[in-house]
């Protein structure tokens, strides 16, 4: 199960990140990606738990960057950094670490269909792959609460040379309440959303 864990915390930091935004004009998307300070998610994952926090924002270069703690079971705090431009939402940093170029997390506007290539590096990690907004209606069921979501799909992205498909399902006003994770060697890895708060 450690092992699991590990891979669990490298998939959501290299791929989807804490992947949840922040408020802004209804009608432009950015609400299915709550960056509010303060906002806490708790995520379930098999037997444990995934706890995801905004922890503060500030201006770089005249723009807004929104700092995100992820915790996975046991393992370390991990930090991610996240910015709000006009085409959409992005991923900037972990940790210390740039992504090069920013990774796009959530096109602004949402429009079903629509396609985007990923190309990046964290460190020495490469990212490459594409993302596409399969759904933007898609209703599910998440440990008892039903939503209407986006469905977000990426098949065989290539992180750090290893083939992994992942599909994540975000609300309005709640970011992602379900992830999945299909790793290379056919392991599945499931999140899902169990509370959402916001002090």
């Amino acid at each position: 199960m450690r092992r699991t864990l590990r891979l669990l915390a490298g998939a959501i930091v290299v791929l989807s990140g804490s992947y949840l935004l922040a408020q802004s004009p209804k009608g432009s998307g950015e609400e299915y990606f709550p960056l509010i300070k303060g906002a806490k998610w708790t995520y379930k994952v098999g037997d444990n738990e995934v706890i995801v926090t905004v922890v503060k924002s500030e201006t770089i270069n005249k723009e807004e960057h929104f700092q995100v703690d992820t915790i996975v079971g046991k393992e370390p705090k991990t930090s991610e950094w996240y910015v709000v431009r006009p085409d959409g939402i992005y991923r900037t940093k972990v940790k210390d670490d740039k992504i090069e170029p920013p990774i796009k997390v959530l096109p602004l506007p949402i429009k079903k269909d629509e396609t985007w290539k990923v190309e990046s590096k964290l460190g020495t990690q490469s990212i490459k792959g594409s993302l596409k907004i399969v759904n933007d209606k898609e209703k599910i069921k998440v440990q008892g609460t039903e939503y209407e979501t986006v469905l977000i799909e990426g098949k065989d992205v290539d992180v750090a040379g290893a083939k992994t498909t992942l599909r994540i399902w975000l609300a309005k006003d709640r970011g992602i309440v379900k992830e999945e994770f299909l790793l290379q060697g056919g392991e599945t890895l499931l999140l899902e959303l169990k509370n959402y708060t916001v002090k």
